[in-house]
């Protein structure tokens, strides 16, 4: 005893530090605690998805008893076909402003979170998270802002953390966590690495590593072998803890009501008079620690000013802590059918094996030791004749046993089993696509896919919360700016997807404008950091072709009621999956703009020869000669409307005078004759007339008022 006690002072010779992190300690030590049940649970359900589902007593069992550890994996089709549903039908983030005044920046916000979104390949990192939850039952993202040291620039992270890492506060009792006081974020590293990255602590690293490479460490509590360091690895495990606390704060009231911190605060503002009052109050700060078992590496307040843990979590079955409930995905339950199909599935072949030769009785003089022992050894090959001695089989001295009959209840609960998996999870044969009838008609399977999908509505819905709080975290809420108005702040040009296809998007972008009133003023063009928004996380229709069967169902109807196509082809184009989707749409409604105005404007031009055509029989010839000469009305509206009137009222006059039948040419004057030639030219221009006005004899038959008035 006396030796225990000298190892465990020599163990716990904690530095200087010890103290201030001592609470850090406690915490997480009784958060590991606490999530030890969940992982045990956990990584039983990742080892049944890749198909290990015996455990080592079994693998043991069978060795001894010469049976194969079969294992019929129906889990992992399940789990695959709920990760691809969920590649499918991914969420979108849309903005809403909350002033007339933001309603422009809601495109430029969500321009924006798309690049900071693909920049990071948020697509397979939410897929990854969303496998974790629907397995373990957790699964985790991380929110940040990383520097390039080569390039200086930084950007927008967003990652998959790994769920077996994360300890949140075992007092927390909401599903997502947010009442938490605190959550950690650990992992396994050598010194070097720790040396590296902390180079102001090294003489502490070294002195902690000398402590657990003395062989007496070896004798070390739990709380130090297993908790903080793996001797066979030389691995000590580094924590990293966000936690909130209360922290007295001071505010500045300006004069004109906006409020100011103190780092905000300038002598002239002090000096003017603009100070109008100060404010202490006590808030609630995230802070961020570093340690690892004695050594507080880094105490600090959070480098990003959203006020939350930039740990997001994405659960699928929980409803906080507070019962003693830990969180699980849709492996948990089942693992008891699948225990069930796999012994089922061993004890159906072990049937098989000893029924394939039913055995009997053999007395002792029936056959000689060497003929005995070759039906030992070959009595059970198909076609095998053994040798016996004479009369053996006339005297029944080999009889042998009746070959029972293959238990049908054996795969009838084998079956049983499988259709238990299916009830369990809620992903039916509809989902799958597997064994539904030809008879069964469109909408009898639209509902069984209905029925399934609303079964793992929850899954989804959860996803849908954790995406919104990525956004918050992008972009922040009042008061509290978000990752990309506090890092994002200089001028510059992003491509992002707009809905025109992909689009130069330039930001804080500083313009001078002259005011007749404040002089010269400087703006600032989409402006990053201004604005106040709702987050909306769009819906997707609640099947798994749902899109594409609202797009045949409509081509469908255009084909068969003959609807013509481009009165629903905005609509078609919706439906359609297609990259540049809103370029197409958008030329086809300037052409359809087009048309429509090309249209109007030769029904304009019919309704005005029709109003001319309508009109008085007074007007002369004079007249219209005169509003020709004035520029009102054009010399081809003008020979249109004689041409029009002359069809309506001389339709012989169209004629030329030499083609009419002699005796009508015996019955008209000369008179007539000038009149019939006058009018011919005028409705015949010459060719060599480039400008469109009536011919010279035409005008001087207008002048002298020879041709009949309208």
């Amino acid at each position: 005893m006396e030796v225990k006690i000298e190892v465990e002072k020599s163990v716990n010779l904690f530095p200087k530090n010890n103290l201030s992190i001592g609470k850090f300690r406690q915490w997480f030590r009784d958060a590991a605690d606490f999530w030890q049940k969940w992982q045990e649970e956990a990584r039983e359900d990742y080892e049944f998805v890749e198909g290990r589902q015996w455990s080592k007593a079994d693998l043991k069992r069978f060795a001894e008893t010469r049976r194969p550890p079969l294992v019929i994996n129906r889990i992992k089709p399940l789990l695959n076909l709920l990760s691809g549903y969920q590649r499918l039908n991914r969420y979108d983030i849309s903005f809403l402003g909350r002033t007339p005044d933001d309603v422009e920046l809601c495109s430029v916000r969500e321009g924006i979170t798309k690049y900071v979104l693909d920049r990071c390949d948020y697509q397979t990192t939410e897929s990854a998270a969303f496998l974790d939850a629907a397995t373990g039952g957790l699964g985790w993202f991380s929110v940040g802002y990383e520097v390039d040291e080569e390039t200086g620039d930084g950007e927008a992270v967003i990652k998959r953390e790994d769920p077996f890492s994360i300890y949140p506060d075992p007092e927390a009792h909401k599903a997502d966590f947010s009442d938490a006081k605190f959550i950690f974020r650990a992992k396994w590293t050598d010194k070097s690495e720790l040396k590296e990255i902390y180079p102001e602590h090294a003489a502490e690293i070294d002195a902690q590593f000398e402590i657990y490479d003395r062989a007496e460490y070896e004798n070390a509590t739990r709380d130090n072998q297993l908790l903080w360091y793996k001797r066979e690895l030389q691995k000590v495990r580094l924590v990293e803890c966000w936690y909130k606390k209360r922290e007295k704060q001071t505010k500045f009231i300006l004069t004109s009501g906006e409020e100011i911190s103190p780092e905000e605060l300038t002598p002239e503002m002090i000096f003017s008079g603009m100070i109008a009052k100060q404010k202490d109050f006590s808030a609630t700060v995230v802070r961020v620690c570093v340690f690892f078992d004695t050594v507080l590496l880094e105490d600090m307040p959070s480098p990003y000013q959203h006020g939350e843990f930039p740990l997001i979590p994405m659960t699928v079955f929980y409803n906080g802590i507070g019962n003693g409930e830990i969180p699980a995905g849709i492996v948990r339950d089942l693992k008891s059918p699948q225990r069930e199909i796999n012994k089922r599935r061993i004890q159906q072949l072990q049937i098989l094996d000893h029924t394939g030769n039913g055995g009997g009785w053999i007395e002792d003089d029936a056959m000689t030791e060497k003929q005995f022992a070759e039906f030992e050894r070959r009595g059970n090959i198909p076609g095998h004749f053994q040798r016996v001695k004479p009369m053996t089989l006339s005297q029944n001295k080999i009889l042998e046993r009746q070959i029972g009959q293959y238990p049908a209840g054996l795969a009838q609960a084998e079956a049983q089993a499988t259709a238990d998996l299916t009830a369990i999870s809620g992903i039916n044969e509809a989902l799958m696509g597997v064994d539904v009838p030809n008879s069964a008609s469109g909408r009898a399977i639209e509902l069984k896919q209905r029925q399934a999908v609303t079964h793992l509505a929850v899954i989804f819905d959860n996803l849908r919360t954790a995406k919104k709080k990525i956004a918050y975290q992008l972009w922040g809420r009042k008061n509290h700016s978000g990752i990309i108005p506090q890092f994002y702040t200089e001028e510059k040009v992003y491509r992002v997807e707009g809905k025109n296809g992909q689009e130069w998007l330039k930001v804080n972008q500083q313009v001078i404008e002259q005011d007749p009133i404040a002089g010269v003023i400087v703006k600032t063009l989409n402006d990053l950091s201004q604005g106040d928004f709702d987050i909306v996380i769009a819906d997707v229709e609640a099947s798994l072709t749902q899109k594409q069967a609202q797009l045949w169902l409509l081509m469908d109807s255009i084909s068969k009621f003959g609807i013509p196509g481009d009165i629903a082809f905005d609509i078609i184009l919706d439906l359609m999956d297609l990259p540049q989707k809103e370029e197409l749409k958008r030329r086809w409604q300037e052409r359809q703009e087009s048309q429509a105005k090309a249209a109007q404007e030769d029904m304009q031009m019919k309704l005005q020869l029709e109003k001319i055509k309508n009109q008085n029989a007074n007007i002369s010839f004079k007249d219209i000669l005169t509003a020709v000469q004035s520029g009102f009305i054009s010399a081809e509206l003008a020979n249109s409307v004689m041409q029009m009137w002359i069809q309506n009222q001389f339709p012989q006059l169209q004629q030329m005078p030499e083609d009419l039948p002699p005796e009508l040419q015996q019955q008209i004057s000369p008179e007539e004759m000038e009149k019939m030639l006058a009018l011919q030219q005028m409705n015949q221009p010459q060719q060599n007339n480039s400008g469109g006005n009536l011919t010279q004899p035409a005008i001087e038959s207008l002048i002298r008022g020879i041709t009949p008035a309208m």
